[in-house]
């Protein structure tokens, strides 16, 4: 045990990497991934996840009615997409309402739904209806044109705010829901590989053979390198997969935006994973059953879940003190931190802050990972309490 094993640490990691690389639940998780990504990519493709609304609006009567359905179309561009289909009679528009090809139908005295009517599509056409009404009040009054243009403004005071947030955030909005979700996945998936494998070796006794050529904490830092670099392949290729299809598919996702939300779930997937992956193999060092893991990582498991849940909340409001506060704790910073920074909220001292405190905790808690690690691993039967493992080391 005490022999030369300076690098041994290298032999695990490539030991742990290509037997998890070769197991079914890696292509398993591989292809869930693939394919939970293609579907979130293509509903925003379709309009969902921050992209874009559309409808399309049917009418039924004369050129006053297409009137009415045209200027809402005018009026949604280029945020709202409205596209105009006349009907002949009124039992062509109901049909093509009940079988989903139009949203609404809009005549010369009412505009109604399957079931009801957007709010959205609502206002743009109450709206147009109302413009039009008023400009022929105007033109059987002969109004002037500069009052007529004076009182029709549908937005006579001045927009403006104090912090306004970038013209973009809602389409960010889309990508920090892809790049957290990933996160959570990852750090979660590849932290209770970690604890798996501790208990793997323990059951099996392989872990006595490897300590009596190699000290515990090369070899729980080799399983951790191994496990946590199969997980950053996995990432960068998902990630690659993902960028290409919503470039292919036209899901309203700037390129540059796509690599440098990708570049951010990277880099904090290696900070929360180096923080997290000692906590789960000192937790799976002190069991020897798969079934009692569950019990002790559960405080881990609430820990990385809560904060997955304030990440999801800050992409409506990622300025509240909740979400400020996640994205600084170590414990939360990993999936927090990155969504403020897409959303472009992040102040330069914040991610300082949080950078800080998450790498700086991470390197305390390795020695004490794997202290906890040395002095449980041998250690088979019962399960061993925190403090009889750090005692034993």
């Amino acid at each position: 045990m005490n022999g030369p094993d300076r690098g041994a640490w290298r032999l695990i990691a490539a030991r742990d990497f290509w037997v998890r690389l070769r197991e079914r639940s890696f292509l398993i998780s591989t292809l869930l991934n693939v394919g939970v990504i293609s579907v979130l990519v293509l509903a925003r493709a379709g309009g969902g996840l921050g992209g874009a609304p559309s409808f399309d609006l049917g009418t039924v009567g004369g050129s006053d009615v297409a009137e009415v359905a045209n200027a809402a179309a005018t009026l949604g561009y280029p945020d709202i997409t409205v596209r105009v289909h006349p009907y002949p009679d009124p039992a062509s528009a109901d049909a093509a309402l009940r079988d989903g090809s139009i949203d609404a139908v809009v005549t010369e005295t009412q505009l109604y739904g399957l079931e009801s009517v957007d709010q959205r599509l609502e206002a743009l056409v109450q709206t147009s209806a109302h413009q039009i009404a008023v400009e022929a009040v105007f033109a059987e009054h002969h109004v002037p044109e500069a009052q007529r243009a004076a009182a029709s403004r549908t937005s006579p005071l001045a927009l403006g705010a104090l912090q306004p947030a970038p013209p973009d955030r809602q389409n960010n909005a889309g990508v920090a829901f892809i790049g957290v979700l990933l996160l959570y996945g990852q750090l979660f998936g590849y932290g209770m590989w970690v604890a798996t494998g501790v208990i793997e070796e323990k059951a099996s006794r392989i872990v006595e053979m490897l300590l009596s050529a190699i000290r515990p904490r090369q070899l729980l830092a080799g399983k951790i390198i191994g496990i946590g670099v199969l997980g950053l392949a996995q990432l960068i290729t998902i990630a690659a997969f993902a960028i290409g299809l919503a470039l292919a598919t036209g899901a309203g996702v700037v390129p540059a935006t796509a690599i440098w939300a990708a570049l951010l779930v990277i880099g904090w997937f290696i900070l929360g994973y180096g923080f997290y992956a000692s906590l789960f193999a000192a937790a799976g060092s002190l069991v020897s059953r798969m079934e009692e893991l569950q019990n002790v990582i559960v405080p881990i498991n609430l820990t990385i879940l809560v904060s997955f849940i304030i990440s999801i909340g800050s992409l409506q409001d990622p300025n509240s003190t909740l979400a400020v506060v996640a994205s600084i704790l170590p414990v939360s910073a990993a999936l927090a931190m990155p969504v403020r920074i897409v959303l472009g909220v992040a102040s330069g001292w914040q991610i300082a802050l949080s950078l800080a405190l998450l790498i700086g905790s991470a390197v305390a808690l390795v020695p004490v990972g794997a202290r906890l690690y040395a002095g449980a691993v041998l250690r088979t039967g019962s399960r061993v309490r925190l403090r009889d493992a750090w005692r034993a080391a």
